[in-house]
This record gives structure tokens, sequence and C-alpha cells, in this order.
């Protein structure tokens, strides 16, 4: 199932997608995913379709908690142990919103990562429920995200406060894919149309699995929460004027640079 957040009628509301993963000709109203994931069942319809155009599309999902998975670029850069930090759940905005990027914060990259959509509460970070064997039965599915950043004010800013933290510095969608997997799943950036990197869940140096179990160990994660699973070899510096696509399985995320 592939669930959206969308604003329609005056209404916030969850909904399926009804037609190709490249138009969505409707969206189906639908109840709770989570509390049907609490359940162990898919979420049921509740309201007739909602043609396309009479919807506006949000954030797939809304986080108390977003969680980034640091430098798991590529096999020669492990960090050991797993490395995360935490980043503003009011940096999200949806596919297609536009995002100002910052001129005084130096180079602007643009990085595609699987962003993992937490379905239930992972328990006592002490003795956590989530773990690696079982990471999977606490995700509601994934997403795509572009986590837009500012390397050059990294080198002053260890934690990425400044670096990673701006307005719109994380898009996020289109919709939750609840049937991909999180072991092994296509990853690429465009910019402007033009594939400038290719790469793969599998890539990453730390598993989505151990990064999970990691995070679960330390942070109590609950319904809706997102985990950013890093950028394995697939970032690449962008300008303004420009329209960035993250590509995660047949989900595209586009944001325009302003």
């Amino acid at each position: 199932m592939r669930i959206a957040r969308i604003a329609a009628g005056g209404a916030v509301l969850h909904a399926r997608t009804v037609g190709g993963a490249a138009e969505v000709g409707a969206w189906v109203p639908i109840e709770d995913p989570y509390a049907a994931f609490a359940d162990g069942r898919p979420a049921a319809d509740i309201g007739e379709p909602i043609p396309g155009a009479e919807a506006r599309l949000l954030p797939p999902a809304a986080p108390t908690v977003l969680v980034g998975i640091a430098q798991n670029r590529g096999a020669s850069e492990r960090p050991l142990p797993v490395q995360a930090w935490l980043k503003s759940p009011r940096s999200v905005v949806a596919h297609g919103e536009p995002v100002r990027a910052r001129r005084d914060a130096g180079r602007l990259v643009v990085e595609a990562e699987i962003a993992i959509v937490i379905g239930r509460d992972t328990g006592d970070p002490t003795a956590p429920l989530l773990h690696e064997r079982n990471a999977h039965e606490f995700v509601l599915g994934v997403t795509a995200v572009d986590d837009i950043s500012y390397p050059d004010r990294a080198e002053l800013d260890e934690r990425n406060f400044e670096s990673k933290g701006g307005d719109g510095s994380t898009p996020l969608g289109p919709w939750i894919d609840t049937d991909a997997s999180i072991d092994d799943l296509a990853l690429a950036l465009e910019l402007d149309g033009e594939r400038v990197r290719d790469s793969s869940a599998s890539a990453m140096p730390v598993p989505v699995r151990e990064s999970l179990a990691y995070v679960a160990r330390w942070v109590r994660l609950g319904p809706g929460d997102v985990v950013m699973a890093g950028a394995p070899l697939s970032n690449h510096e962008a300008r303004p004027g420009q329209t960035a696509a993250v590509v995660v399985g047949d989900m595209r995320l586009e944001t325009p640079l302003r």
C-alpha cells in the first residue's frame, strides 16, 4: 500500500493512492494507518475517492522524533560504532514544495536517502522491543528524503545544527510504501532530470536494521517518527534554480531549489 497525507475539504487525511506511481489519479481516504499497523492489518478504506486535483499533498509523516544516521556513506567510511543525530521535525516539507537555499552558508548539497517511518512504539531504550532481527516489525514503511545540507558549515558545526537544520531542509515523500524492503532498495539522485547518483540500501556500511536497533537503544521511537538511514554515495552539489529528485524504489520526491 502507498500511504499519503493530504489536505482536502478543510481536513487532513491519510489516504492510499489510486493510479500509477508517476501520477496519482485519486486518493482513497483510509483509517489511521498506525492504529491498523498496531492491530497487524492493512488500513481500511473509510470514504469515497477524492480526485487528485482536489487534494494537496502533505509530508507523508509528521514525526515527533527525526533522526539522521551519520557518516553512512560508503564501505570505506563505516563509522564504529553507529552514529546518529537529531534534526528538527519543523524542517520537513512535502514533495514539490520549493525550498529557498541559504546564500550565507556556503555550498549547497542535496543528499538522497531512504527514510524509515516507524509504525509502533519501540519501547524503553534500556530494554527496547526493537532489535536487528525484528526491526521490520516496527516499520510502517519507507519513503524518500532529501537531507539538504551546507557542508562548509559542518567544519565548524560537528552536530549539524547549522549545516542541516534550516527551514525546508528535509523534503519528505511523496508517500509511504508499506511493501518496500528495508534491506535492499534502489536509491538514486537526479538534478534537472539528469541521473547523478545511483546507490541502494545494501550499499550502506551500516545496514538499516542495525541503525534502527542502535537508535531504539537510546531514544524511544513511536508512530510516525522517521529515521533517515544515511547517504551511501548518493549526494551531489546543487545550486538554486535546479530541481532535485530523490528516487527510492518507484517513489520520486522532487524539490525545486530557489
